[in-house]
C-alpha cells in the first residue's frame, strides 16, 4: 500500500431551531477538514492508528434569545445532534462532546451534559442543556474506524444541530 495514500474527512454543520412560540436561535460557527498524515502509514501490514480527534475548539455553539428582552427571563434548552451522511462508511464513528461552559450572557444560568465523547448517529440524540443564553460553547470532534480496509477517498457528512426550548 502507498505511504501517500489520503483519507480526508470534511464535516459540515447545519443548525436547526426548535418548534414553539418562542423565539431561541442557536448558531454554529467551525468547521473540521482532516487529512491523515503519511507519516500515520509506517510499513505495509500495520494499520493506522485509527482515532484521530479535532481540537478542543474546533466548532463554537451560541444559544441565545433573538429577542433581547427575553435574555433577562429565566428559560431551559436542549441541544440535540445527528449526522446526515452525504459520502460515509458505516465502519467510521464520528463522536463528539462539549469541552466547556461557554460565556453566559449577563445572567449566569447553566449548562449541563455532553462532556463526554458521544457517538453521532443519524438519528437526533440529545447532547447538552441549558438555561438562559451561552455563547462560544466549545465543541470537540473525534473520529475512530479508520482502517486500510476503507476504500482511500473523502468521507464526508453533515453534523446537525437542533435547539429546542423546554
Amino acid at each position: 500500500m502507498s505511504k501517500y495514500i489520503k483519507y480526508g474527512f470534511l464535516f459540515c454543520f447545519i443548525l436547526t431551531a426548535g418548534s414553539g412560540f418562542s423565539q431561541i436561535a442557536i448558531d454554529v460557527t467551525g468547521n473540521w477538514n482532516y487529512t491523515i498524515p503519511s507519516s500515520d502509514l509506517s510499513e505495509a501490514g500495520l494499520d493506522f492508528s485509527g482515532t484521530y480527534e479535532s481540537n478542543s475548539n474546533q466548532v463554537d455553539v451560541d444559544v441565545y434569545q433573538q429577542n433581547w428582552i427575553a435574555n433577562f427571563f429565566f428559560y431551559r434548552w436542549r441541544v440535540d445532534v445527528r449526522r446526515a451522511d452525504v459520502d460515509w462508511h458505516s465502519d467510521l464513528e464520528l463522536k463528539a462532546r462539549r469541552t466547556g461552559n461557554g460565556t453566559p450572557f449577563f445572567f449566569s444560568g447553566s449548562i449541563t451534559g455532553g462532556t463526554n465523547y458521544q457517538q453521532i448517529s443519524t438519528s437526533n440524540q440529545e447532547f447538552f442543556s441549558g438555561t438562559r443564553t451561552r455563547y462560544n460553547i466549545p465543541i470537540q470532534y473525534q473520529i475512530s474506524g479508520v482502517s486500510v480496509l476503507l476504500p482511500a477517498k473523502t468521507y464526508e457528512t453533515t453534523i446537525i444541530y437542533t435547539v429546542t426550548e423546554l
